[in-house]
């Protein structure tokens, strides 16, 4: 790991609260959440315990396929499973058991992106869809489901959806205000006749946009300068006053210099950042997730092909830390620093302010590989 410097180092203090521990005093173990696969190709939905011991196994339930991301809703005691795309499933579990209880299906002529948010009670869920028969358009929705229920009773139906203003919706998420969606529009369309193939690189237009909930209209549009018009905005985070951390996946030539991460606040421009010349390739070009840390000025963002994870100064745009992970991407913030995942089946804490990684054990027997994302009931 690089060194911080002073100053920085009391700037994360503040934030980031034990050097010599997990968990700080008293806090409450969390229960992490992510999609991992084994050696024998078998899918799974796993719940991490985390204590200062290590990561305990809560439960690991099978899949039907690869999933993509965790949403969780802890108002009504279950979380949700979204499909990989170009997926049409939704799955329901059980927080309290892990045991998955419903399986649902979208519509025959859209299929998922692999994220879902729930708003701050809990009370409704958005997901990121396309209209895939329409190969010219905007063929982005937004789907709106209706939640009731709870625990293993928890039930979803599906109410409407409204446009996503662009094409190959990604991450989304609510706004602090609660009015808002913020949606990061990718860019790339695809078809599940085509399973993953990116069918309109050379045209690809990525997108940022806010959308209001009640009426599904367009507040805002912030669109990726030309020349970086194949950088497609993927994972997005944002933090309690409303600034959005953005995180790209360049589809163009292997050796283009292009920005991978950006931040941007409602009524700016987009703020394009960049790491040292020497540190910006080896991102790779590709950014697999970020995540604000517990106090919302720092960010973690993971670059899976590079084997690196990066830590930011959001207010000020800066890069301030890098740590080597083999094939790191899941990312989450947990009470005293940040937890990590990846393909290697490693989990590992880390506490910035004391600059070091601590692998975190895992059961033996739970011998999976570790998949994008990772999301946190603290």
């Amino acid at each position: 790991m690089t060194a911080l410097n002073r100053r920085q180092v009391l700037g994360l203090g503040a934030l980031l609260y034990a050097p010599t521990a997990v968990l700080a005093d008293g806090a409450q173990e969390p229960l992490l959440l992510s999609a991992a696969s084994d050696g024998d190709e078998r899918h799974w939905v796993v719940g991490l315990r985390l204590r200062d011991t290590g990561a305990e196994t809560a439960f690991k339930q099978q899949l039907p396929a690869r999933a993509h991301h965790i949403a969780i809703n802890a108002a009504h005691g279950f979380y949700l499973v979204v499909a990989r795309r170009p997926g049409t499933w939704l799955l329901l579990g059980d927080l309290a058991t892990g045991t998955l209880f419903a399986e649902i299906r979208v519509p025959a002529d859209r299929h998922l992106f692999g994220h879902g948010v729930f708003t701050a009670a809990g009370e409704r869920l958005y997901t990121t869809e396309s209209a895939f028969d329409d190969l010219s358009g905007d063929s982005g929705r937004i789907a709106e489901w209706r939640v009731s229920g709870s625990g293993s009773a928890a039930r979803l139906e599906r109410l409407r959806e409204f446009p996503s203003y662009g094409v190959g919706p990604h991450e989304l998420l609510l706004h602090p205000d609660g009015a808002t969606l913020v949606v990061a529009n990718g860019g790339i369309r695809t078809h599940p006749a085509r399973d993953r193939e990116n069918l309109n690189i050379d045209t690809m237009q990525p997108s940022l946009v806010y959308i209001d909930l009640r009426s599904g209209a367009l507040l805002e549009q912030h669109y990726m300068p030309a020349e970086f018009h194949q950088s497609g905005i993927r994972h997005l985070d944002i933090n309690g006053a409303g600034l959005v951390a953005l995180a790209m996946q360049f589809e163009g030539e292997p050796f283009a210099d292009v920005p991978l991460l950006a931040t941007h606040r409602r009524g700016e421009d987009l703020r394009l950042l960049r790491a040292s010349a020497e540190l910006q390739p080896q991102m790779k070009q590709y950014v697999g997730a970020l995540r604000y840390d517990s106090g919302g000025r720092y960010f973690a963002a993971s670059c899976p092909r590079g084997n690196l994870i990066t830590f930011w100064d959001a207010a000020a745009g800066t890069l301030l830390h890098t740590t080597r992970a083999r094939d790191g991407c899941g990312v989450c913030a947990v009470q005293d620093g940040f937890v990590f995942s990846t393909g290697t089946g490693r989990v590992a804490h880390i506490d910035l302010t004391a600059n070091r990684v601590t692998e975190l054990a895992t059961d033996a027997a739970l011998n999976v590989f570790w998949y994008n994302h990772m999301s946190a009931l603290t």
